[in-house]
């Protein structure tokens, strides 16, 4: 019998779309010049009983790609650009930036996802994308995906568990009851209020959902946060405590695995680790909260649960360095997880860092926002010798790195796995240290990275590469394309041997080898009103810690910024342009062997 698809039950309103579709169809059979949307693909946990994520890989040849239309048993259900107006907090972003672009001086990012709303319960889809070209016209279809929406999922309301939600009662051990009265495949909710709460720790193949009105506030009281939390590393000598939502066993010296954790919704999860400066208003007139930058000398005054964890801590005899480098909580920790899903939340005011992800597998961070600047140490994501990575469609304005890759530290590093496969688009990037980071935990490999089609304003630097020369490791098959950068404050492109975190604790044993960043890829993307260092290598020449193999193609900066380069080998510049303003040559070259440069302007030679 010939191949027949499955039955598909659609949602009313996709009926009503169904002329709309056939004519399109039709329209389409003469334009398939556009090549077709490939991979397309489910995000890991991305889809419940109502909603289904789509994402795709853009075709090699996009450049006169306008659009996508997302189709479901050959019925339109809508356009990426559309959908993502709805769905994405980065989008609206993303188009202010393009309307202040009145010289077209940027690179224009595609949209590859799609979140497929109003779906029935236990429901088979059949998928398929087409790419649409500035005349409208359609590609052929992608290869088609099917995929089943879940059963409805048995919901275990805080509420009855005693919680009361009213922003002054501690509500932890009764969210914790929920959480461990939720049976396999369950939601734990959170309806609309304020839940102040400790550590809560959570168990596999449930999903936490925090609904829209609805805030998760961290105590500000230290003892609320068991002290044994975590070990940053397995040779790490300082066990850290628990963050606000965690998955990590009671002993952090034992071993735990967790599958299948999702944490959603519309709702705030609210560190309360700072006092907060007046907000200020963003570009597109809406308020953004800006916590006070803090440090180790002025947590008292700045501080909520940032003061209280590290007053415990040196009240024990912890020296007030050490104390504020490791006894903060932070937002999220989980370790030791396969297959996780973020989704849709807004994150706030974390004592430490945002979200941490030790030894995952298969995360995904979509639709979310993160608003922690400049908290001090309040990165977006962070992700440490774990494989397989997905960040799309998220707002960060934030008081460290916006996305980070760590891989251990030093000589006992090697024992590690790397960091590696992940896939970063789509996302607006405001404030951070940096967009995408590898570093400065290098020590087992940072590896196979892909960031395309990002938008950024106002980060200290793009792509941020930091290490040691005594770190080991570094960073390698690294593509970083398809992007506009707008007012870089330091670098736009860094390549570091040099950093030093003030927070550190030397608790590891130096590696012999220097960290090196190698083979990695830029291509296509336009830098403006670059300050700083538009591309900075800082290699060591003089004891042959070198980094290889930088590629960069169809870049172009304009502002002041200029190139400054030492300790890099084996490197190819093609097409990199720089406005006047940049000066007769901005390149300064003082170690460089086996350096190419092509249709550069102005030329280093």
């Amino acid at each position: 019998m010939p191949y027949q698809p499955p039955a598909v039950a659609l949602p009313k309103h996709f009926l009503a779309r169904s002329l709309i579709a056939a004519l399109a169809v039709s329209c389409s059979l003469s334009s398939w010049a556009l090549q077709a949307p490939s991979k397309l693909q489910v995000p890991t946990l991305a889809f419940d009983d109502q909603q289904i994520i789509l994402v795709w890989e853009k075709p090699a040849d996009h450049a006169d790609i306008k659009d996508y239309r997302v189709y479901a048993n050959g019925v339109l259900l809508g356009s990426s650009n559309t959908n993502n107006d709805r769905v994405s907090p980065a989008k609206p972003y993303i188009d202010r930036f393009y309307e202040q672009d009145t010289a077209s001086f940027h690179y224009r990012i595609g949209i590859h996802s799609y979140t497929a709303q109003g779906l029935k319960p236990d429901t088979s889809y059949r998928f398929t994308v087409r790419a649409v070209g500035a005349d409208g016209k359609e590609s052929a279809d992608s290869p088609a995906l099917v995929q089943r929406t879940t059963k409805v999922a048995p919901v275990f309301d805080v509420k009855k568990y005693g919680a009361k939600g009213d922003g002054s009662s501690l509500d932890t051990l009764a969210i914790q009851n929920a959480i461990e009265a939720c049976t396999v495949g369950c939601k734990v909710l959170l309806p609309k209020g304020v839940y102040k709460s400790g550590a809560l720790y959570l168990k596999s193949n449930m999903t936490l959902e925090i609904a829209e009105g609805a805030t998760l506030l961290g105590s500000e009281r230290a003892e609320d946060y068991p002290l044994e939390g975590y070990i940053q590393y397995p040779y790490s000598s300082t066990v850290r405590p628990a963050s606000l939502i965690n998955a990590l066993p009671r002993d952090p010296r034992q071993h735990q695995s967790f599958e299948n954790i999702r944490i959603v919704g519309k709702g705030t999860l609210d560190g309360n680790g700072w006092k907060r400066r007046t907000d200020i208003v963003d570009e597109r007139g809406q308020p953004l909260p800006f916590y006070l930058p803090s440090d180790n000398t002025r947590y008292q005054q700045d501080g909520i649960l940032a003061k209280a964890q590290v007053e415990q801590a040196v009240a024990r005899g912890m020296n007030v360095k050490d104390a504020y480098g490791q006894m903060r909580s932070s937002l999220i920790t989980l370790r030791n997880v396969k297959n996780v899903f973020y989704g849709g939340f807004t994150v706030l005011n974390p004592a430490f860092h945002g979200i941490m992800n030790l030894e995952t597998e298969n995360v995904v961070l979509a639709n979310t926002t993160h608003k922690t600047y400049d908290a001090n140490n309040g990165d977006g994501i962070e992700f440490a010798n774990s494989k397989g990575a997905m960040v799309f469609n998220n707002f960060f304005d934030t008081g460290d790195d916006c996305v980070n890759f760590a891989a251990g530290t030093g000589a006992d590093a090697a024992h590690q796995k790397p960091q590696e496969d992940a896939w970063i688009f789509n996302n607006y990037f405001r404030k951070g240290h940096g967009m995408v980071v590898a570093g400065s935990h290098t020590g087992a490999w940072i590896q196979n990275i892909l960031a395309e089609d990002n938008v950024s304003d106002g980060t200290d630097a793009g792509l941020r590469m930091k290490s040691t020369n005594f770190m080991g490791g570094g960073a390698r098959n690294v593509t970083f394309r398809d992007s506009a950068i707008r007012n870089t404050v330091k670098q736009a492109f860094i390549f570091a041997l040099d950093y030093n975190d003030p927070n550190a604790k030397l608790d590891y044993q130096r590696s012999t080898v220097s960290g090196q960043f190698r083979d990695i890829r830029v291509s296509d993307v336009s830098v403006e009103n670059a300050q700083g260092k538009a591309i900075e290598v800082k290699g060591d020449s003089q004891s042959n810690a070198w980094h290889q193999g930088l590629v960069f193609e169809r870049v172009r900066f304009s502002g002041p910024a200029k190139v400054q380069i030492d300790g890099l080998k084996d490197s190819r510049f093609d097409s990199v342009v720089f406005s006047e303003n940049a000066g007769a040559n901005p390149w300064q070259v003082t170690g460089g062997v086996g350096l190419s440069f092509k249709d550069v302007q102005p030329s280093p030679l």
